[in-house]
């Protein structure tokens, strides 16, 4: 294995060296921070130049990585502690003690605050991001399992097989709905008025109203969701990956209906959007095949397929579509490829004369937990 990984690298580090004269595509003027749970920190990467810079060391395994305007911070279950890191000196900038085991955390869409669903005891509990300072603590009937949040509402799941729904401003809870079923992934709709919840050991996705919790649709699908991916045009489309099926399906979550299904692969996974050359964009990673495939959004063809390797893990997009980010789910090597060369058509499996879909391959932390970009104007 380790000797297949130096190849590859050599090979594509020959391929830019060849073609040192031609000039430079433009990058991103940004960083990519990883979250590792080999190094215990987050590995920094520079996108301009697409090279690892640095680790930022943390006193315990990083899970998430969380974006509050120009606030950056990162989760760590063990330590029941949120980290906030400096994006320009690479350094731990504060920390926010959680009296609970952290499950999961989000930041609110206008970036003002941090939803943290904990147990032992379980809550929900909720900081001021510019401050870092606890501003509620909002106790849970059960365990919470999944949490997601408007600015006014927060959906937390719990192994009680209910969806809890929290008044953020009010600091209590609104009300509960039986599911009948346990949840692993929860999603408001784009505008806020409905809750999307992906069932853990069924092939189903739930409707809920987010205001009255009332239940609008069970909408059975061909596999265990795991993963939602919403459409840039306010979420007017959703795609589907999941456990045990090797396709795409696409979920209109206004009329709660099944639009279409699409061939992922052999085991599609994380997804992202984007949009190039007037192309809404849908990309997806298929771990079984080790291709990131590119489809077009309006007419759910195929745009590209690029083999990458490895286990192709989390897709990022740069801002700007220009590039897309893959990272191994093992060595945390991130796959860079070049979108405007992938939808073009140009060959990409030989080593020869003009530009490659598959740019370069840099390495990060190994054992990545979560990515995310960082401009770095923050």
């Amino acid at each position: 294995m380790a000797g297949n990984l130096i190849t590859r690298r050599s090979l594509l580090a020959a391929s830019l060296f060849s073609a040192c004269a031609r000039k430079r595509a433009p990058r991103y003027s940004g960083w990519l921070f990883v979250a590792s749970a080999d190094e215990r920190g987050i590995a920094v990467a520079d996108l301009a130049e697409f090279r690892r810079v640095t680790t930022i060391a943390l006193p315990y395994v990083p899970r998430q990585i969380l974006r509050a305007e120009e606030k950056v911070f990162v989760t760590c279950p063990e330590g029941r502690a949120i980290f906030e890191i400096d994006p320009m000196r690479f350094a731990m900038a504060g920390r926010i003690n959680v009296p609970g085991r952290i499950v999961s955390a989000v930041v609110t869409p206008d970036g003002k605050t941090l939803a943290v669903a904990a147990d032992e005891p379980p809550a929900l509990h909720l900081f001021e991001a510019a401050s870092r300072r606890p501003v509620a603590k909002i106790p849970l009937p059960g365990v919470p399992l999944a949490l997601h949040t408007t600015d006014d509402i927060a959906a937390v799941a719990t192994s009680e097989n209910k969806l809890e729904r929290a008044a953020l401003k009010e600091r209590k809870l609104r009300g509960a709905t039986a599911l009948g079923l346990s949840a692993g992934i929860v999603r408001f709709r784009p505008d806020g008025k409905a809750i999307l919840i992906g069932a853990d050991d069924r092939n189903q996705i739930v409707t809920l109203d987010a205001g009255t919790g009332a239940l609008q649709a069970r909408l059975p699908i061909a596999f265990a969701p795991r993963r939602f991916c919403f459409s840039a045009d306010n979420g007017g489309q959703m795609f589907v990956t999941g456990s045990g099926g090797d396709s795409i399906v696409v979920v209109s979550p206004y009329q709660s209906e099944v639009y279409q299904t699409m061939v992922g692969g052999r085991n599609p996974g994380s997804m992202a959007v984007g949009a190039l050359q007037n192309r809404d964009l849908l990309f997806v990673a298929d771990a079984g095949s080790a291709d990131l495939t590119i489809f077009d959004i309006f007419t759910k063809g195929l745009a590209s397929s690029i083999q990458i390797g490895g286990k192709p893990g989390e897709v990022l997009i740069t801002p700007g579509g220009g590039y897309a980010l893959v990272l191994d789910s093992v060595s945390g090597d991130v796959s860079v490829v070049r979108t405007s060369v992938a939808l073009s058509g140009e060959p990409s499996h030989a080593m020869g004369q003009g530009a490659k879909p598959l740019f370069t391959v840099f390495p990060t932390g190994g054992g990545p937990q979560d990515a995310a970009i960082i401009p770095r104007a923050a």
